[in-house]
């Protein structure tokens, strides 16, 4: 099977397509933030001392962007083991740039554009969508699993489903070389290029310890803002995290609905309507999606201007370093 390669054009076209790129994901993103329904906060601060209600929005915003801290630790493990070594800040360049490009409307642009930054950043597209295949698995298995801690609250026994998703997690757990092989067989039925090398035993286990983490830490953000409405803080907590985490596993499942919307929203208006009014529920659950795209944007801008600092500040140095080392002695002979 040939490998998958984007044409190379001309450098003035190259750039002019990424400028406009960049464009797209910062009109996209502003597009987005417009749109979403900042009237849930006030009605938060309506309820409290605002003090009190920007402290809870406050800790559900550092929530929410810690969990994805830790999913990007995931999905870094998975890379780096598939193949040769990749600088931090480069790593972090390909991550967020696919994880804010999610913004663009159509997959397509968004696939072409990490392609891209990925290949020039040492990563090829098998051994980027070999990583995609394995962390993806790991997501859905782990965020199932964690999800019943609300499914089981929500369903009771007929919450029996997710359990197979806690039995998967624990067989890769102790046999991980079953993940790398399933994901093998998927690319395979997608007739899409593997990775030339598969991830460790370790790897696959430290992946799926910061998955998890990634989800508990996540839905914690939930928990917050649920406080904020009058939720119980002791029954709410682990309903809060497992109703998150169930929420947007199945949003992630749901792969014709963009980013989950809508499918998000109504499992976790469900699932808090447990320990709150429906009314309540649903303004908890729309600023969930406030809270999470905020933190998205906002790490995710950080993350990137920090790694394209540290990737310049390295070409600066190396050049620095060359014109200190003077002409080579084949060049003194010479002149």
């Amino acid at each position: 099977m040939r490998a998958f390669r984007l044409p190379r054009l001309p450098r003035p076209i190259r750039r002019a397509l990424t400028a406009a790129f960049a464009l797209a994901v910062v009109g996209a993103i502003a597009l987005t933030l417009a749109r979403l329904d900042w009237g849930v906060v006030a009605v938060m601060f309506a309820r409290r001392d605002a003090g009190q209600i920007g402290l809870l929005l406050g800790g559900a915003l550092l929530a929410s962007m810690a969990g994805l801290s830790f999913g990007f630790l995931a999905w870094r493990v998975v890379l780096l083991e598939s193949g040769p070594p990749v600088s931090e800040p480069r790593v972090v360049r390909i991550f967020f740039v696919g994880f804010l490009s999610k913004y663009v409307p159509g997959r397509v642009p968004g696939m072409i554009a990490v392609t891209k930054v990925a290949t020039a950043n040492g990563v090829g597209f098998a051994r980027l969508i070999s990583t995609a295949a394995l962390v993806m698995s790991l997501v859905l298995l782990s965020g199932f699993t964690v999800g019943l801690l609300a499914g089981v609250q929500m369903l009771g026994a007929r919450a029996a489903w997710l359990a197979g998703a806690a039995v998967l997690i624990v067989l890769v757990l102790v046999r991980p070389q079953i993940v790398n092989q399933g994901s093998a067989l998927l690319l395979r039925l997608l007739r899409r290029p593997g990775a030339a090398k598969a991830a460790s035993i370790r790897g696959v286990r430290l992946a799926v310890a910061w998955q998890s983490l990634s989800w508990v830490v996540t839905g914690l953000h939930l928990w917050p803002l649920a406080i904020a409405v009058g939720a119980p803080p002791s029954r709410s907590l682990a309903l809060c995290v497992g109703a998150f985490t169930l929420a947007t596993s199945i949003g992630i499942a749901s792969v014709f609905i963009p980013d989950g919307i809508g499918v998000r929203e109504a499992v976790l208006a469900a699932a808090l309507a447990l320990v709150l009014p429906a009314p309540a529920a649903a303004v908890v659950a729309l600023a969930s999606r406030v809270v999470s795209i905020v933190g998205e944007v906002l790490l995710g801008v950080a993350a990137l201007a920090t790694a394209e600092y540290l990737i310049r500040r390295g070409r600066t140095d190396r050049r620095e370093a060359g014109q200190a080392a003077g002409p080579s002695p084949a060049g003194s002979s010479r002149a």
